[in-house]
């Protein structure tokens, strides 16, 4: 499914212009072929849509004992591949409420002393986190790899992607935020000479290649099957996301964690975590008039092509094929 939406939003995107303004275009869509949709407005960040305004009401969160407790055994972290910029940035406070544990989101990167590889070298029972986000093999992670760290994490994965449309300028923006001391978006020159550089053509594309990479290894990896693929424009999508979140939650209960909201408070969790953030930084972004990168007829042509023949190689041979390919 993941592969052939791509696809269509590659048809789409083929007919509108290199660059357009934000105030254009619907903040959150949900796009398909006969051409309905599912908007949550940016007016939602002060008036909520009718049937989210119950979602603002104050519900008080009780860890319970047994949460807080554990299991009497140690219970090990989950993987999360994530492309970069392709999690939600509410997904940390949205994954603590919903397990009720403080520490149920960890960064495999993040270090100290008490804290390796997504472990709290304290914690000999119990919960030590629920997902550990990873970027290998973009950031590649040899000594150990995942595969030889089998023994300290479950064995399944939730892995998130992102359409690579919207992927690769977000990443590009990220690292110049992040190294570069960007302040705001990058020039629209920046970026094309970026774009036409890593994304390239259809002889030379190191972006699509890194992005493909990235799926085949987590989809391959041995003793670990995918769960689970966890695709960012769903998060923000006002049914698919729902739908998410009910699944998300449905692999972790039944992979031990502990599960605090259920049915509408689940959707209201989603909806104040996930989608007002969500909301709010693209109002910014419109406020701003940032344009929307785009590319070169060729370069989607290319994408194109080459998420059809990816998808053409996923043969239902491994966990997670149906949802990754259709």
């Amino acid at each position: 499914i993941f592969l052939r939406v791509l696809i269509w939003c590659l048809l789409v995107a083929f007919y509108t212009g290199v660059v357009k303004r934000q105030s254009t275009q619907p903040l959150l869509t949900h796009n398909n072929k006969s051409g309905g949709n599912n908007i949550i407005s940016a007016n939602s960040e002060s008036s909520p849509p009718k049937y989210w305004s119950h979602c603002l009401e104050t519900r008080t969160n009780e860890t319970h004992a047994d949460v807080a407790a554990g299991p009497r055994d140690k219970k090990e972290p989950l993987w999360l591949p994530a492309y970069p910029t392709s999690l939600p940035e509410g997904y940390s406070s949205f994954l603590t409420e919903l397990t009720g544990l403080s520490s149920a989101s960890k960064l495999y990167y993040r270090s100290s002393k008490t804290l390796k590889r997504c472990h709290n070298l304290n914690v000999r029972s119990g919960f030590d986190g629920v997902t550990c986000e990873i970027v290998h093999p973009i950031i590649p992670c040899k000594k150990p790899s995942p595969s030889a760290q089998a023994a300290n994490f479950g064995n399944v994965v939730l892995v998130a992607l992102r359409n690579p449309l919207t992927a690769f300028p977000s990443y590009h923006q990220e690292k110049a935020e992040k190294y570069h001391n960007v302040k705001g978006q990058v020039k629209i020159e920046e970026w094309i000479s970026f774009r036409d550089q890593y994304v390239g053509n259809s002889t030379h594309s190191p972006l699509f290649q890194e992005w493909k990479e990235f799926i085949l290894e987590w989809r391959n990896m041995e003793p670990y099957h995918v769960a689970m693929y966890l695709r960012h424009e769903e998060w923000a999508d006002e049914t698919k996301g729902v739908e998410l979140v009910k699944k998300f939650a449905q692999v972790l209960s039944e992979e031990g964690f502990p599960i605090q909201y259920h049915g509408d408070d689940l959707a209201c969790l989603w909806y104040k975590n996930i989608i007002q953030p969500i909301l709010q930084k693209k109002k910014k972004h419109e406020d701003e008039g940032r344009y929307i990168p785009d590319y070169t007829a060729g370069q989607k042509d290319f994408l194109e092509a080459e998420l059809e023949k990816f998808a053409s190689e996923i043969d239902n041979s491994r966990p997670g094929d149906e949802q990754l390919r259709d």
